[in-house]
């Protein structure tokens, strides 16, 4: 049986990773800087630069058995610009890392692999993904006021991923303080209308 891992694991583990590399007040690092000091911490990390060409169909992945983060030219260029798409696919490719997932993995595998390892593999790319909107976005930096295009503009994030974490923070907050999460007035409606009629 697949183990679920729950945010608030994942956030610890951002929250150590951060610590380990000094980015605990910074919103926006530099992810050039984040893979030269990973590269600097761990032994067993490194990082490659391939030709679009080697690469076709995948933007980077992460190899736990070379330990090495293989990266596109396209996305080192566009991750160097401050790119959004570039920032989240490298952070995600460092959950890989931070999570410690077994084998290759990239969103081509979570995709294509069928049975028990396709699931793990989907378990794994959305933990990933969870690690990376965290990284970008960790809950200390961020309050219950923040809009999201202040959340984009502030880490460097996609509208549609500073969307997106702002319901994963509102919910993390809510599980935190142990409120549940209201119905929407629609559903509210129909319930006493659906009351009405018993």
């Amino acid at each position: 049986m697949l183990r679920h891992v729950a945010d608030e694991e994942i956030e610890q583990r951002v929250r150590v990773l951060r610590t380990e590399l000094g980015l605990q007040n910074q919103s926006c690092p530099d992810l050039t800087t984040v893979i030269d000091k990973l590269t600097a911490h761990f032994r067993h990390f490194r990082s490659q630069t391939i030709p679009d060409a080697d690469m076709p169909g995948e933007e980077a992945h992460w190899d736990i058995r070379k330990g090495v983060l293989q990266i596109r030219e396209s996305v080192v260029a566009a991750m160097q610009r401050g790119e959004p798409r570039a920032r989240m696919t490298i952070a995600i490719e460092i959950g890989h890392f931070a999570m410690r997932h077994a084998g290759t993995r990239s969103m081509r595998d979570a995709r294509s692999t069928a049975g028990r390892l396709g699931l793990e593999a989907k378990k794994e790319e959305s933990e990933a993904r969870r690690f990376a909107a965290m990284f970008l976005a960790p809950n200390d930096l961020l309050s219950a006021t923040d809009t999201v295009e202040e959340i984009a503009d502030r880490f460097g994030l996609s509208f549609e991923a500073a969307m997106i974490r702002k319901g994963e923070f509102d919910a993390f907050r809510r599980r935190a303080s142990g409120r549940r999460r209201e119905l929407p007035s629609v559903v509210v409606d129909y319930l006493k209308d659906a009351q009405k009629r018993v």
